[in-house]
């Protein structure tokens, strides 16, 4: 018993997991989706008395950030009203059909409206009314910035890099309105990934099975400094989650590739914002902050600190600590078994 103790713990401090921080990363997981961004999503127009009709939804909240972030995630919400007094504070949910007549100079209530997409800067999030023929209603953007028809599928093409390489590229269309270009997907067990530093460079895989697109080719397509990342995960009994990050950046060679994420989003939790900052490492180059190289301890190569809290290059099918690992949804102990690493130009409407 003591053994195993001893053995726990020195897994833990491997990982990089103090009871407190870990615990409050615990803490923060729930379901928000994340934090500001919300209330960005959402226009103030007015106030509105309160009792009134037309509800479609009351929840008692604690804040006006989980009513946005209520809202997002209901696909029929387009409106809300976000009503303090002094024993509770409620959040009402509409849909895009609510009256605009009722809304007062004053009143005990203030009601806010999702930002449609053709209204925002950028692509995400994108809701539109059925009744509004908007420009992003009918279309989306495919993986070169072009608007193509609302049904266009996922597609193969080719581009060619500074290195004079045409490289084969897998563009998404079925996620998230589309647009993503593949930098990393693992679907079974078939390949091996736990290479060495030029593999991790130049890429490897099969696009139709199991790849990672290679550091050097990520850089190059996000290097303007102006792309988001998604990542897909799945669970061993086939449920999905994901994380969203609205600004993605991967440095350069001269930077060992140097990881930059930030305002995450989704429902996997955020299990990327610790590798933040950090170099890339494999089991043959070691730039992690750990006494011993994480890429050979956990055999996976990631931006490991002292080591991570997500290791998608990770051993396939071990549920240990060297598996396919997103601490904030699954833990530590459970490797998944389907991921998909995603990034996207973010668009700019032309109004």
């Amino acid at each position: 018993m003591i053994l195993l103790i001893l053995f726990q713990l020195s897994i833990m401090h491997m990982v990089h997991v103090p009871f407190k921080v870990s615990l409050l990363f615990l803490l923060l997981s729930v379901p928000d989706l994340g934090r500001c961004q919300f209330h960005g999503h959402f226009n103030f127009i007015g106030f509105v008395d309160y009792p009134y009709s037309e509800v479609t939804n009351q929840i008692i909240v604690k804040s006006r950030l989980k009513c946005s972030s209520i809202c997002l995630e209901n696909k029929d919400c387009y409106n809300y009203d976000y009503c303090e007094a002094e024993s509770s504070t409620s959040c009402f949910l509409h849909d895009q059909n609510v009256s605009a007549s009722i809304l007062v100079t004053a009143g005990a209530c203030k009601r806010y409206k999702l930002k449609q997409s053709c209204d925002i800067e950028y692509t995400s999030p994108c809701r539109c009314p059925v009744n509004v023929g908007a420009e992003r209603c009918k279309y989306k953007y495919d993986c070169d910035g072009n608007l193509v028809d609302w049904n266009t599928p996922s597609y193969q093409f080719t581009r060619m890099f500074p290195n004079n390489i045409g490289r084969d590229l897998l563009c998404e269309m079925g996620v998230d309105n589309g647009g993503w270009i593949i930098i990393q997907r693992r679907v079974d067990g078939s390949t091996d990934f736990y290479r060495n530093w030029n593999e991790y460079e130049n890429g490897f895989g099969n696009l139709a099975s199991n790849f990672y697109l290679g550091n050097y080719y990520i850089h190059e397509i996000v290097k303007t400094r102006d792309y988001e990342l998604r990542i897909d995960l799945q669970d061993q009994v086939g449920n999905w989650a994901y994380a969203g990050y609205r600004n993605f950046f991967l440095g350069g060679p001269n930077t060992s590739y140097i990881l930059e994420v930030s305002e995450f989003y989704g429902d996997a939790g955020d299990s990327l914002d610790h590798q933040s900052g950090m170099k890339f490492t494999t089991y043959d180059r070691d730039n992690d902050m750990s006494s011993s190289n994480c890429a050979f301890s956990l055999k996976g190569a990631w931006w490991h600190r002292k080591c991570h809290f997500s290791n998608l290059n990770g051993l396939y099918g071990v549920n240990t600590t060297s598996g396919i690992i997103w601490y904030h949804w699954k833990g530590y102990y459970y490797s998944l078994t389907q991921t998909k690493m995603m990034v996207r130009k973010k668009i700019r409407h032309q109004l």
